[in-house]
C-alpha cells in the first residue's frame, strides 16, 4: 500500500505515525516544500528572539524519518491527477503515485490587499521562510542555530506564488537594519510579531482596524487590558486604523504606512491579517473546495475524490452551529491528523469536534480559553471579575440557560482538561466558582485566585 501525505506539519506527521504503528510494511511518502523536518510552527517566535534554535523546535529526532521508514520529497505539489492516482509536482519533477492520499498542506498568510503590499520589506510571520526574512530585516541574519536550508533550484524556479518563497530583504538594499517595524492585523500572529520586535529592543507600531485588539476572542475590557500592557512595553497601539496603502521609495523599499488617520514612516511591515487554506494549487484537481478555499470533507475527513483525505488547516469541517469551515489551531490539526491516519488505514474513523480550547501568551500575560466565548448566543450572559492584587488577572465565564459554556481567562494559567470537562458536565456558575481553583495550573508560590464565590 502506497500512502502519500502532502504536508510536513502536525496533521501530516500525526497521520504518518498512526499509519506506521499499525502497518510497518506500507510505503509512506511525505511531500513538503517548506522544510525537511517537522517543526512546531507556534515556536517560531522563540527562534527569532534567540531563545531556541531551529533544531530545538523539531518535536522528532532528525533520524525519526529513517527509523520510521518515511520517504521524503522536498517539492511543491502542483496538482492531483485523481484518475491516475498521482500527485503532480512543480519544477518538472516526476509525479508521485499513491493508493491513498492525505492532503495536509496547511494555511498560507493572507496577502495585504493594499497598494504597495508587494514592496520590498513587506512580509509575514507564518512560515519558516517568513522567519528567515524577518530575522534578516531586524537582525541581519539568524538569531541562533542557523536558518532554514535554501531551496533547491527546482523549488526556486517554481516558487513565485508559493508561501514558502524566499523574499528579498529591504535591509540588504538599504544597507541598514530595520528600526521602525510595523505590524498590521490584530490577532495572535500579529502580537507574536510585535513581541519579537520588542524583544529586539524596537518600538513597533501595531495597526488594528477594529475598535479593540482581537475581537474574535476578547471583549472590550479584556482587550484594553492587553493593549495597555503592550503600551507598557513600548508598543504604539493604533486602534480603528484602516490601512489605505503602503508607500515605497524609488528602489522599491517600503517607507511608510498610510491609514485613514495619517501617514507613518516605517522600514519593515509584517502583514498579519489572518491565514487562508493553502489550496490554490488544487484548482482543477476534481477535489471540492468551499468558498474560503477549505477542502470539503465528511466526518471521516474524506474528500470528494476516492481514497483522498484532508486534515488540518486546509480541511473544512462541520462546526457546532452547522457551518463548515477550517479549524486553524495546532490542537485540532493534531487531532484531525490522528483521525486521518486511522482513515488511511481503512478504519471507520470519524472526527468529532470537541469543546473548543486554546492557550497563548500575549506579551507576558497568560491566556486560556475554553468553550463558547464571543459567539453572541441567544440568552447568553457573562460573569466577569478583575483581580488587582498580588497577581493581576481577568476571569470571564459565559453562561447559557444557567450553565457555564465558556471560559476566557487572562493573567493566570488554567488546565484546559478541567475547564472543558466542566462545560461538558453542564456545571452551574455557582458550582464552577466553588471549584475554580481546582483548575489552576499556576506555578509554585502563586497565590490562589480569590474571586467572589471562588
Amino acid at each position: 500500500m502506497r500512502v502519500v501525505i502532502i504536508g510536513n506539519g502536525v496533521a501530516g506527521i500525526e497521520a504518518a505515525v498512526t499509519v506506521r504503528e499499525r502497518e510497518p510494511g506500507w510505503e509512506i511518502t511525505i511531500i513538503s516544500e517548506e522544510s525537511d523536518h517537522f517543526f512546531s510552527r507556534t515556536a517560531l517566535m522563540w527562534v527569532f528572539s534567540g531563545q531556541m534554535s531551529h533544531r530545538d523546535i523539531e518535536p522528532l529526532e532528525r533520524d525519526a524519518y529513517d527509523r520510521l521508514g518515511f520517504g521524503r520529497v522536498r517539492a511543491r505539489a502542483q496538482g492531483i491527477d485523481v484518475p491516475g492516482r498521482r500527485v503532480l509536482l512543480a519544477g518538472g519533477l516526476e509525479p508521485v503515485p499513491y493508493d491513498r492520499l492525505l492532503i495536509a498542506c496547511g494555511s498560507r498568510p493572507r496577502p495585504g490587499p493594499w497598494a504597495g503590499s508587494d514592496a520590498r520589506g513587506v512580509g509575514h510571520f507564518v512560515t519558516m521562510q517568513d522567519l528567515a526574512w524577518f530575522e534578516q530585516e531586524v537582525h541581519g541574519g539568524a538569531s541562533r542555530g542557523g536558518g532554514p536550508p535554501r531551496p533547491d533550484e527546482h523549488l526556486r524556479a517554481s516558487s513565485d506564488e508559493s508561501p514558502y518563497r524566499f523574499r528579498e530583504v529591504a535591509a540588504e538594499h538599504r544597507g541598514q537594519l530595520a528600526r521602525k517595524p510595523t505590524v498590521i492585523g490584530g490577532g495572535l500572529i500579529g502580537i507574536e510579531a510585535v513581541e519579537v520586535a520588542v524583544a529586539a529592543g524596537l518600538r513597533p507600531r501595531f495597526f488594528i482596524r477594529e475598535e479593540w485588539f482581537w475581537p474574535i476572542a476578547l471583549d472590550a475590557r479584556e482587550s484594553e487590558w492587553i493593549a495597555n500592557r503592550m503600551r507598557d512595553h513600548g508598543v504604539d497601539v493604533h486602534l480603528e486604523h484602516d490601512v489605505e496603502a503602503l508607500e515605497a521609495d524609488s528602489a522599491g523599499n517600503v517607507t511608510a504606512v498610510r491609514t485613514n488617520e495619517g501617514r507613518y514612516e516605517t522600514d519593515c511591515v509584517v502583514v498579519a491579517i489572518g491565514v487562508v487554506p493553502n489550496t490554490s494549487w488544487l484548482t482543477g484537481s476534481e477535489i471540492d473546495l468551499e468558498d474560503r478555499g477549505g477542502i470539503i470533507v465528511g466526518q471521516g475527513l474524506k474528500t470528494s475524490a476516492p481514497d483522498v483525505f484532508a486534515a488540518g488547516d486546509c480541511a473544512s469541517v462541520r462546526w457546532f452551529d452547522g457551518s463548515r469551515r477550517p479549524e486553524q489551531l495546532w490542537y485540532t490539526a493534531r487531532d484531525q491528523g490522528r483521525v486521518a491516519g486511522r482513515a488511511l488505514l481503512g478504519d471507520a474513523a470519524e472526527y468529532q469536534r470537541g469543546t473548543w480550547y486554546n492557550s497563548a501568551k500575549l506579551m507576558d500575560i497568560e491566556y486560556t480559553t475554553a468553550g463558547l466565548v464571543n459567539w453572541n448566543l441567544d440568552g447568553e450572559e457573562s460573569w466577569f471579575f478583575e483581580e488587582k492584587g498580588e497577581v493581576r488577572s481577568t476571569t470571564r465565564l459565559v453562561l447559557r440557560d444557567g450553565q457555564v459554556v465558556g471560559f476566557n481567562m487572562l493573567g493566570r494559567r488554567w488546565d484546559h482538561s478541567v475547564l472543558t470537562r466542566w462545560i461538558e458536565e453542564r456545571r452551574s456558575l455557582a458550582w464552577v466558582l466553588g471549584h475554580l481553583n481546582e483548575a489552576s495550573f499556576d506555578t509554585e508560590l502563586v497565590p490562589a485566585l480569590r474571586a467572589p464565590g471562588a
